[in-house]
């Protein structure tokens, strides 16, 4: 066999794998408990420094005063008992005094004023909301206070109204006596609308203006001296002592709990 052949038979048999089985199973073997002992073994983050100091800090207070402390000799001394309040009578504190760290780089004082000042914020808020909740109701309670009125305003012309006619009044005592349609018509057929026009709209602006809670007072206490009849009782009295003694007043307050 010549040289060239003998150099290339030695570079195959050294660059083969060893294949042998015996090597084979070992190494998948090993493989397998590399693998199986990174499942059991989970990875654990290192704590940091600060997380140990709060760990140590924290056991520490939560560790209650041995008997060998020295501070706790000095109290038994003077007659303290372990679980026994403090002072000549028992009646102080059981427990030491809570520890409070301060977290982070702020001066001192600065937590507590900013709890103050979100303390006062929050109670001006809540005392803004009282306001607008009570300015709320009074406006509330006034507008169906004037829807009331206007009611009531438009119910009693009709029936001051329609006592005038039963009696032949031909006019009203006051114009807002009677209802706007009645009064509008009059003044079409008087002598000052006939060579003068007026807008309908000024009329209604000039009606509206009259509806007060005045004026209907003054409407009721017309048709009750006049007619003795009451808005809110719906009767018509013989004389007023009858009125005086079937109907508790002239107007609704009287008839609160009476009329909706």
């Amino acid at each position: 066999m010549s040289d060239s052949e003998d150099d290339y038979m030695s570079f195959k048999f050294t660059s083969q794998e060893d294949i042998r089985p015996s090597l084979l199973v070992n190494r998948e073997k090993r493989k397998h408990e590399i693998f199986k002992k990174k499942l059991e073994t989970p990875c654990k983050r290192q704590k940091t420094l600060g997380e140990l100091e709060q760990e140590n800090r924290e056991k520490g207070l939560t560790t209650a005063i041995s008997n060998e402390n020295k501070g706790f000799r000095m109290l038994e001394k003077m007659g303290y008992k372990s679980g026994e309040s403090l002072g000549k009578s028992r009646s102080g504190i059981k427990e030491p005094i809570d520890i409070v760290l301060k977290q982070g780089t702020s001066g001192v004082g600065r937590e507590s004023h900013t709890k103050e000042m979100i303390s006062k914020r929050q109670q001006l808020k809540i005392k803004n909301l009282k306001r607008f909740e009570t300015q709320f109701r009074l406006a509330n309670k006034e507008r169906k206070n004037l829807a009331q009125i206007r009611k009531d305003f438009f119910k009693v012309q009709k029936i001051c109204e329609e006592l005038d006619f039963r009696k032949k009044v031909k006019d009203p005592v006051e114009e807002f006596f009677w209802t706007k349609e009645t009064i509008k018509k009059r003044r079409k057929i008087g002598k000052e609308c006939l060579y003068t026009d007026t807008d309908s709209s000024d009329e209604d602006d000039e009606f509206e203006q009259f509806v007060t809670e005045e004026n209907l007072f003054a409407i009721i206490d017309y048709i009750r001296s006049q007619y003795l009849y009451c808005l809110y009782c719906a009767i018509s009295a013989i004389d007023i002592e009858e009125l005086n003694e079937n109907c508790p007043g002239p107007y609704r307050m009287d008839h609160d709990d009476e009329v909706d």
